[in-house]
């Protein structure tokens, strides 16, 4: 099982100037995972992380995995490939000089196929910019041109359902294989504004910090291990 966390602005693209998300959720975040020994991996992009160089050496120090969320969040599929190729090179060299980075997820999980391959030229060995609640996408990890993908299994917002629902659809007792995905900006309170979608706003803050607190704990009750996703070759064969 694979705890992640997508370490951007908050809620792109309705308010990508802000940073609570990284200010606020993202120490709680550590400091939970701390008190539980659980260890994760987070995906940064670039920008935050010159940004905010202290929260990142933390992130390392702490044990979690660092790696790469893209250089801004900017969609890659509404670029140009060499544009999305720069962008991408780009955050591996800011965030490799943190941590060996070989883990990448696209935002918004948009990684053009094509670039697959380009990854695994840089030094980037799993990718989990795919999605297995998406029609037509792989529900278990597959290898594709020297790179292991490695899907999330169930959208972040799912930690923000009705609890009954939340901890059914998070943690399925039927699944074997399991990548959750959150970001920090989730664990802070985001206000309704007319523009935004309900998946941005809805019971963010408290109440998906104490839904995150009580998912993590029924994983490790039911003896559930939390894994590392550059390890994901390893174990996924």
């Amino acid at each position: 099982m694979f705890l992640t966390f997508d370490v951007e602005p908050d809620a792109p693209p309705y308010q990508s100037s802000s940073y609570r998300g990284v200010e606020e959720g993202l120490p709680w975040i550590l400091h939970f995972l701390e008190e539980l020994d659980v260890k994760a991996t987070f995906f940064v992009t670039g920008t935050v992380a010159e940004r905010y160089p202290d929260l990142v050496e933390e992130i390392v120090e702490r044990g979690h995995e660092l790696g790469s969320h893209g250089l801004d969040h900017s969609r890659l599929d509404k670029m140009s490939r060499e544009e999305a190729l720069d962008n991408i090179v780009e955050s591996l060299r800011i965030l490799r000089s943190f941590y060996p980075v070989r883990s990448f997820r696209a935002p918004n999980l948009q990684l053009p196929e094509d670039l697959v391959p380009r990854l695994a030229e840089n030094g980037v060995v799993v990718d989990s910019s795919i999605a297995a609640y998406k029609p037509g996408h792989p529900k278990a990890p597959v290898w594709v041109n020297g790179v292991l993908r490695v899907p999330a299994t169930v959208t972040s917002s799912t930690i923000r359902l009705p609890a009954r629902l939340a901890r059914r659809m998070t943690l399925p007792e039927s699944r074997s294989f399991h990548v959750l995905f959150y970001h920090p900006w989730e664990f802070t309170r985001v206000k309704r504004r007319p523009l935004y979608r309900p998946d941005v706003w809805a019971r963010t803050g408290g109440y998906a910090r104490r839904m995150l607190e009580e998912v993590i704990r029924l994983a490790l009750d039911r003896g559930l291990r939390f894994e590392l996703v550059g390890n994901a070759p390893r174990l996924c064969g």
